[in-house]
């Protein structure tokens, strides 16, 4: 049951994850594409989202010290109207070198190597998880708290891989090599929580399941686990139509990781029933004080290890973009990820090229793991060679605490 209530807890103090980030479209006069022989690109995004919680909480949960009521109560009231609440994040931190190319039949495909930090937290849970667990159970007194169905994943890998692109339309292929960090899941199917009248008795019942790999070594360097992903894109053009349009299809780390025997899991379909502790002799302290194995024991939470498999946090997506006129391109775009609480999303983007070096844009998106956002990018050209990028799927996130959802990415590209 302790399993059930501290998964959220673990989502909300972790604020450490994405929606998807304004859709700016490849420029041939700002980005120069097949320009350069050689380019490496550095990029690193971050995003939090949510579709009932307030951005003030989190955040002052991340910097710790007391959260007084009125705060707690504000999200907890927000998730009345609400079927399912959801939380989540991605951080995401990326290496590629894009080389000359070299595959002589095909003058435009060119090699790519590419390495990327990956952190990813999805979660769902009822609105009685939220209130046992910022307000305790009190006021279930005589009732049953319904805890579940919730689900909670949260996921920390590296991968490393290579494969080819094709710089006329920004279409590739690239296999990867995973390195697994860390990874907790948690999922309750169902979960109740009944809290006696007078207080004495607890009666929960649990149907779910929980894995988390060994904690000994999760550290940034770790390796608890090794798997595969592929990753690709396929773009083409359709010009049948007035003005062309360009479609792309794309799939970011489909693949798996094995997770060593040192994993520990539990497995529970049970009701448990707690009546408090008789103690036969006040003085005989030795049948008093209990320790954590004991009451993993008591409460039926021992667990079993051993290795298991889970897949990859993936990401499919579709796009669409077309000319609107002199300089100016939209393009919606749908994408989906495998986390608990991430439900398909759509994002509405234009961009206007400013002169040769500038290209701006700005965005509405709805679904994620939240509601409906706006966000700002903007792509540079500097010196030639150098392509700098920023931008935020939510730019009110930064200014209002009462609103959902915050993020930014950067980048920055250097051919030769």
């Amino acid at each position: 049951m302790s399993r059930a209530v501290a998964f959220l807890a673990a989502v909300l103090c972790a604020v450490a994850a994405f929606s998807q980030f304004p859709a700016l479209p490849t420029d041939t006069l700002v980005d120069q594409p097949g320009r350069w022989a050689n380019r490496i690109n550095a990029e690193a995004a971050y995003a939090y989202n949510a579709n009932s919680l307030y951005n003030e909480l989190p955040w002052a949960l991340r910097q710790g010290g007391f959260i007084d009521r009125d705060m707690r109560q504000r999200s907890l009231d927000a998730m009345a109207d609400k079927p399912r609440n959801t939380v989540g994040h991605v951080l995401t931190a990326r290496m590629t070198w894009t080389g000359r190319d070299c595959f002589l039949e095909h003058p435009h495909w060119h090699p790519i190597l590419s390495m990327a930090h990956h952190e990813q937290i999805g979660s769902y849970f009822t609105d009685d998880l939220y209130h046992v667990t910022f307000f305790g159970n009190a006021a279930f007194e005589g009732e049953r708290a319904d805890l579940g169905p919730s689900a909670f994943t949260e996921i920390r890998y590296q991968t490393i891989g290579a494969g080819i692109q094709d710089d006329r339309s920004g279409s590739y292929a690239r296999i990867d090599l995973v390195n697994g960090q860390s990874i907790t899941q948690a999922d309750a199917q169902w979960a109740g929580l009944y809290t006696g009248t007078d207080g004495r008795v607890l009666r929960a019942s649990i149907l779910g399941d929980f894995y988390q790999s060994d904690t000994a070594s999760s550290a940034f360097g770790g390796s608890n686990g090794l798997g595969a992903a592929v990753s690709g894109r396929w773009a083409t053009t359709v010009r049948r139509t007035r003005r062309p349009i360009d479609l792309a299809f794309e799939v970011q780390d489909l693949g798996f990781a094995c997770w060593n025997g040192n994993a520990v899991r539990i497995l529970k379909d049970t009701v448990i029933t707690y009546e408090g502790f008789e103690v036969a002799n006040i003085f005989d302290l030795d049948q008093v004080l209990i320790g954590e194995a004991q009451l993993r024991d008591t409460f039926g939470l021992q667990y079993s290890t051993g290795g298991f498999t889970s897949l990859l946090p993936f990401q499919a997506s579709a796009s669409a973009s077309m000319e609107l006129g002199r300089g100016w391109r939209g393009t919606a775009l749908l994408d989906q990820r495998y986390l608990p609480g991430y439900v398909p999303q759509v994002t509405l983007s234009g961009s206007h090229r400013c002169g040769s070096h500038v290209l701006l844009g700005a965005s509405l998106s709805y679904g994620g793991f939240g509601g409906l956002r706006l966000g700002l990018a903007s792509r540079i050209r500097i010196c030639e060679r150098v392509l700098v990028s920023i931008g935020t799927p939510h730019l009110p996130g930064f200014l209002l605490g009462t609103t959902r959802g915050a993020g930014i990415s950067c980048g920055v590209s250097v051919g030769f």
